[in-house]
């Protein structure tokens, strides 16, 4: 069970958002979040998660429920292929590939780093690239496709990261874009117990990777932020320069904050 720290637990960031399933462990809905403008997200327009392709019986259910339209899948296409995707033949919606990483991260990726944040951060930095292509069309289609779910395997990097390009672009602030990634580090240890459980294999795989590519900390999200404010001026700079117009940043302001 996910348990926040108790600084956490009343903030906008609170375990409230998280949408139960049986065996998908990370989806919540990025509703309800204060913006800058004294504003707040609108809930059950956009959600962020997990493994949906593993959605199947009561799982389905709860989905049908969130009422999506939309779903995006950052994973590779090994990563589809070897899983399979949302099950759209079970519930329709508009399925977008949008990859935002080119490979997946082995142990060559760790080099002279001091600990989990720099490295994540280095790994988020370089979405900007593997995922330039992607990224102008995500923030299109959230534009104009909510309610709309994006996730990857675990819920946490390449799903993080859209997470962060997406709410910095509605005006969420930093700290409140670092505790709500920093959720995810709950949802891993119940993400593992389940592998341990269903996919024993699978867990000498995860257990001799590095312990960063579990972790979640929010000085990772925030050292990410700098990153962009500090090499592009703001994120919206940043989408421009990856080339989404400035009307559709103004459709997703005008879809996602009440």
């Amino acid at each position: 069970m996910t348990v926040l720290p108790e600084d956490r637990a009343d903030s906008p960031s609170a375990v409230d958002r998280r949408i139960p399933f049986q065996l998908v462990f990370n989806v919540r809905d990025l509703g309800g979040l204060p913006t800058e403008g004294g504003r707040t997200t609108r809930r059950g327009l956009l959600f962020r998660g997990d493994g949906v392709h593993r959605l199947a019986g009561a799982d389905l259910d709860a989905a049908r429920a969130l009422g999506l339209r939309t779903v995006i899948d950052l994973r590779t296409e090994g990563e589809i292929e070897r899983g399979g995707r949302f099950p759209v033949d079970a519930y329709r919606v508009d399925w977008h590939h949008l990859p935002m990483i080119r490979r997946m991260w082995s142990e060559d990726d760790l080099v002279a780093t001091s600990g989990a944040a720099d490295f994540l951060r280095d790994r988020y930095v370089e979405m900007l690239t593997d995922g330039a292509s992607s990224l102008p069309r995500i923030v299109e289609v959230v534009a104009d496709g909510a309610p709309a779910l994006f996730h990857c395997a675990a819920g946490k990097d390449r799903t993080g990261v859209v997470a962060a390009v997406l709410l910095s672009l509605v005006g969420v602030p930093r700290d409140v874009i670092a505790d709500d990634y920093h959720l995810t580090a709950g949802a891993m240890g119940t993400f593992v117990d389940w592998l341990t459980v269903t996919y024993p294999e699978a867990i000498d795989a995860m257990t001799s990777q590095p312990p960063e590519y579990l972790e979640a900390p929010r000085e990772a999200m925030l050292a990410f932020l700098d990153h962009i404010d500090d090499r592009h001026g703001s994120m919206a700079e940043l989408v421009r320069s990856l080339g989404v117009a400035s009307g559709t940043v103004d459709r997703l302001q005008a879809a996602l904050v009440g």
